[in-house]
């Protein structure tokens, strides 16, 4: 989510779109100073003055997307989270394609949050040809229980710290290391 792009701001706050440490990803009474490198970041001003006014309109995240998850079965396996195995779709999300690359043709390559059986969560980019190539793109995905950011963390997810593979051509993925698209659940990503 973004910052509001005018009104009232603060560093904490129960507010989303008003809190810059729930911008962040911190909690809303975390200790936190205007000067100080994530600030900085997020207001774009690496040095000198620095006011509240300079965060109107920012946003901490890459891309942020909701799911309702949902299951299919496929032989003896239950796929559990969004995506489509076999032909049979799972699973509904606010944005069906992924803005974290752009394609040299087309539309932005759709996307998969799903687990097989009883195993790891992987995050699957159907498109290995948009830009950025390869294991690339993103640099944390945060997992929250939940419909956004103001839900339970789960989990946060560095990607070079992941397994990444491309097991043929059209698909890159990451395995999660652990489950995250239980049936019936909301979870929110923020990809920063």
């Amino acid at each position: 989510m973004a910052l509001a792009s005018s009104g009232t701001m603060s560093i904490g706050g129960t507010t989303t779109d008003r809190s810059i440490n729930l911008e962040l990803g911190r909690s809303a009474t975390a200790t936190s100073s205007m000067g100080e490198t994530d600030l900085r970041t997020l207001a774009g001003v690496a040095s000198g003055a620095i006011s509240m006014d300079d965060f109107y309109g920012a946003s901490a995240s890459l891309w942020t997307t909701g799911i309702s998850t949902g299951s299919t079965t496929s032989g003896s396996t239950t796929y559990t989270g969004y995506g489509t195995v076999s032909g049979t779709s799972f699973g509904s999300t606010t944005d069906a394609t992924c803005d974290l690359y752009t394609p040299f043709i087309g539309s932005d390559p759709s996307w998969e949050f799903y687990s097989a059986g009883t195993g790891n969560t992987f995050f699957r980019i159907l498109d290995s040809e948009a830009s950025p190539i390869g294991n690339a793109g993103w640099t944390t995905l945060k997992i929250y229980n939940g419909t956004d950011n103001t839900g339970t963390l789960l989990a946060t997810k560095t990607r070079t710290s992941l397994t990444y593979s491309s097991p043929n051509p059209g698909l890159r993925m990451w395995d999660l290391g652990g489950s995250y698209s239980l049936a019936s659940a909301s979870r929110y990503l923020l990809f920063s």
